[in-house]
């Protein structure tokens, strides 16, 4: 749970930046529908990933005092709580609140009642952090997927949600649409991202077994 000046530093800016793209993300939603659809994306594409990155959790466990802290990672490992984590959960939810919103008769209505529009916005963005929460794992989770796992969880979940923009483009509002996709695209990057890092891993796994094997056989010939 240890980290360096500049980790934590790191951790607020991205923290910070999130949140400042989080309230620019709501700011699009009165401007017209093709802002609208956007700024749904840029919540849960773009300010969800850099609030999780900004480590909070982290960030509260290495504020409390020592025992306290114990006690918090000790609940995060209790068995109702690795239930809630486990990444497939994760990703239902975020799915089936984008296609509820997307799909059904609450896409029209939450454009035209304000509560329900909150909560549309709320529900976005709770299921958004726990999909990326469990896909980027830079807390300390008591259930952690594989990169190659995940980044195949944040595409998936992606490309999923790309129906509802496809329904925007056949029901007449394309530009809606269009700007729905584009605004989801940092999912894809983030999987991307994480695929390369599971690549990385597997390449340095293969160079120490290279090593390891190559050893015997040195010794020997000496």
């Amino acid at each position: 749970m240890t980290a360096t000046a500049a980790g934590r530093r790191g951790w607020v800016l991205c923290l910070a930046a999130g949140f400042v793209v989080l309230f620019a993300g709501l700011a699009l939603d009165d401007v017209s529908l093709p802002l609208h659809m956007a700024g749904h994306g840029v919540v849960v594409a773009v300010a969800a990933p850099l609030i999780v990155l900004g480590r909070p959790l982290s960030i509260v466990l290495q504020a409390l005092p020592p025992v306290r802290a114990r006690q918090a990672v000790a609940l995060l490992h209790s068995r109702p709580l690795r239930t809630l984590l486990w990444p497939p959960l994760a990703f239902v939810a975020f799915v089936a609140t984008q296609l509820a919103f997307h799909l059904t008769p609450l896409y029209g209505k939450a454009l035209e009642e304000g509560p329900l529009h909150d909560l549309e916005h709320l529900l976005f963005l709770a299921t958004a952090l726990w999909l990326w929460t469990v896909c980027l794992a830079v807390e300390p989770l008591p259930v952690r997927w594989s990169p190659l796992a995940r980044a195949g969880l944040l595409m998936a979940a992606m490309m999923l949600s790309d129906i509802g923009s496809v329904k925007l483009m056949l029901d007449g509002e394309t530009a809606a649409g269009a700007a729905m996709t584009a605004s989801m695209l940092p999912m894809g990057l983030g999987a991307a991202i994480l695929y390369w890092r599971a690549l990385l891993r597997e390449e340095r796994r293969a160079t120490r077994r290279e090593v390891g094997d190559s050893r015997p056989e040195a010794i020997h010939a000496a």
